[in-house]
């Protein structure tokens, strides 16, 4: 099933991405675009670009971009598929899906999707219908998870066979091979295939839309020198570090709270839910990512976070809060007594107790400090100076400057230092994040010299105008791109990579299809694509002749002049090049009767050149 192209680019039209966008990035105008805060890396000066003649975004800083469908896959981690779907809705546009080949990389996606429904369906029906799977139930009820809480987070049970999923996958016509690369099968030196999970209670993981992604699978059986937990690999519709499990069961609780309890463990989470407190996440036992802290982002800003009360739980949880703070949030810390989890403490004292206990949880600096305290590195000065030092360190994440002020303020009344001490301490470390968040650039060779061969003066204005034509190209303009084409051709390109994007325009434009959002969408190379939208967002640069050449000193541009101004000059400049290869063929031929043909070449070439100079005024 797909949808048709011409329904895509029907959807695509209907919604304008600047009031799209805004529904999730707080944008102003500059200029003809619309600038803001990246909400897919961690900045504090907007390179977030919107064009709305174009209808195209584009992050100067991450090199993110594209299209309004490709703004809400990033965003929300969902399919192509799905974020055409859900702009229709929007619009109010009705889909009608075709029967027909979709792309490769879209089938595989589906494909993929569809193995882990079947595969999760399997450990369901295990875990709930079957004789076998009586073992875990009595394990789960033991844990005082209840069966419709098994059905609402998909809880399964993978048999203790080796060849159970194997002979299921068989019986569905699952390919065997997709099994493997999603981690639910793997296979033997000598080729044969046999279960990845035996004998484990199964989790599976969704996408925030609702999709399976990867299956967790924990033991439970008592079985000692093999792993507590065993993951899905990462794969095309998985990456661990952008995926937060409880997600999609608690995101609407999330944003109408607007507080998030980040947890550890599955059982953690689950726990929690089941006893009523559902804006629940969990980082499944891993170090908290950055990924992971931008995809809870779009639900909310501030956050409890719940680590186990030993010392790896401790340390997570300090990992965490400067993860946190660099994206903004606004985090408190609770510290469960010693050998109580989320799932023992909710369990044995109730929803009740433990939301009085949340209300105990200390803001990120007064977790840390008394931490520090328990350690005792307030006993000694060196170590007290180093405890201080790392206090500061976290109030440097706050991007608020009100909030990193008071901040330093409380860390001055509690260690009864100047402020002045602390705030120069501050502004070291503000530096030094300033210089981290700078793009690194690439160091030239020990020699100083540049590793590509040096080009001359006329390569280099040939390359800059063909930059320009590209520009001009991707301007969306019809009749600009119609004049292009009628002097200059896709293989008149000397650079190759920019003969490319020439070769797609044209193409593009022998189809009648000259827009600028549909242009890029049909670039496949991600360099080639980031470098479309770099200079299709930015400021047209004119050249400062053209400032010399106007009164007032600046000039506003006429576009289909400029096109023929950039044309000309393109032509002229090919003329000499052509004039001086001639000339270098003479030069090498002596006496042979073929200089009298090149030098007649050279006559006409001076000849054209002089007629192209009178032809129109430089603007």
């Amino acid at each position: 099933m797909r949808i048709p192209e011409q329904t895509i680019e029907e959807i695509r039209s209907s919604a304008n991405i600047v009031d799209f966008i805004s529904n999730y990035v707080q944008l102003r105008k500059r200029g003809k675009n619309f600038i803001g805060l990246c909400p897919f890396h961690q900045e504090k000066t907007p390179s977030f670009t919107v064009s709305e003649e174009k209808q195209i975004f584009h992050c100067f800083g991450c090199h993110t971009g594209g299209n309004i469908y490709k703004f809400l896959m990033e965003y929300k981690s969902i399919s192509f598929i799905e974020s055409v779907q859900e702009i229709a809705e929007m619009v109010g546009i009705n889909l009608n899906f075709q029967d027909a080949e979709v792309s490769a990389a879209q089938s595989e996606l589906e494909r993929y999707y569809d193995i882990n429904v079947l595969a999760a369906k399997y450990f369901s029906d295990n875990l709930l219908k079957s004789e076998a799977g009586e073992i875990a139930r009595d394990y789960l009820v033991k844990r005082n998870i209840k069966p419709q809480t098994q059905k609402i987070f998909g809880l399964g049970f993978a048999m203790n066979g080796w060849d159970s999923f194997v002979n299921y996958a068989k019986e569905n016509q699952i390919n065997l091979e997709d099994a493997q690369l999603l981690g639910l099968i793997d296979s033997k030196n000598e080729g044969k295939f046999y279960d990845k999970y035996r004998g484990r209670i199964i989790f599976p993981i969704f996408s925030p839309n609702g999709r399976v992604i990867a299956f967790g699978g924990r033991v439970f059986q008592g079985e000692e020198n093999i792993a507590k937990y065993l993951n899905s690999p990462e794969s095309s519709i998985y990456l661990k570090r952008k995926s937060l499990y409880g997600l999609y069961h608690s995101k609407d609780e999330i944003r109408k709270v607007n507080k998030a309890i980040m947890v550890e463990g599955y059982m953690d989470l689950i726990a929690l839910y089941q006893h009523g407190v559902k804006n629940v996440v969990a980082s499944s036992g891993t170090s908290l990512t950055d990924d992971q802290v931008r995809l809870l982002s779009r639900y909310t800003k501030n956050i409890i976070v719940i680590f186990d009360a030993d010392t790896a739980g401790k340390k997570a949880a300090m990992r965490s809060i400067e993860i946190l703070l660099k994206q903004d949030f606004d985090v408190n810390v609770l510290s469960l007594p010693q050998g109580e989890d989320p799932d023992s403490f909710i369990n044995q004292f109730g929803k009740d107790h433990f939301e009085e206990v949340l209300k105990t949880a200390k803001n990120f600096l007064e977790f840390q400090t008394s931490e520090y305290e328990a350690e005792g590195m307030f006993e000694d000065p060196k170590t007290e100076a180093e405890a201080i030092r790392e206090l500061v360190k976290s109030a440097a994440f706050v991007n608020d400057e009100l909030k990193r002020g008071l901040l330093i303020r409380s860390i001055s009344r509690k260690f009864n230092l100047r402020e002045k001490l602390l705030e120069t301490e501050l502004n070291k470390y503000l530096q030094q994040n300033l210089k981290n968040a700078r793009p690194k650039v690439k160091a030239r060779p020990k020699d100083g010299k540049p590793i590509s061969k040096v080009k001359t003066k006329d390569e280099i204005i040939l390359n800059s105008l063909e930059r320009e034509l590209i520009e001009l190209l991707f301007e969306g303009n019809e009749e600009i791109v119609g004049n292009i084409f009628d002097t200059i051709l896709p293989e008149d390109f000397t650079n190759e990579s920019l003969a490319s994007l020439a070769k797609i325009v044209y193409d593009s434009y022998l189809a009648g299809i000259v827009d600028t959002a549909s242009l890029i969408d049909k670039v496949e190379n991600e360099k080639l694509k980031n470098f479309i939208m770099s200079i299709t967002l930015g400021e047209y640069q004119i050249s400062a002749s053209w400032d010399e050449r106007a009164s007032s000193g600046k000039v506003e541009k006429d576009p289909i002049k400029y096109t023929a101004d950039t044309i000309k000059k393109y032509q002229l400049i090919k003329i000499d090049e052509q004039i001086k290869k001639n000339d270098q063929k003479i030069e090498n031929l002596g006496d042979d009767p073929e200089i009298l043909n090149l030098m007649k070449a050279n006559d006409e070439l001076r000849q054209e050149k002089k007629d192209l100079l009178n032809s129109q005024i430089y603007y």
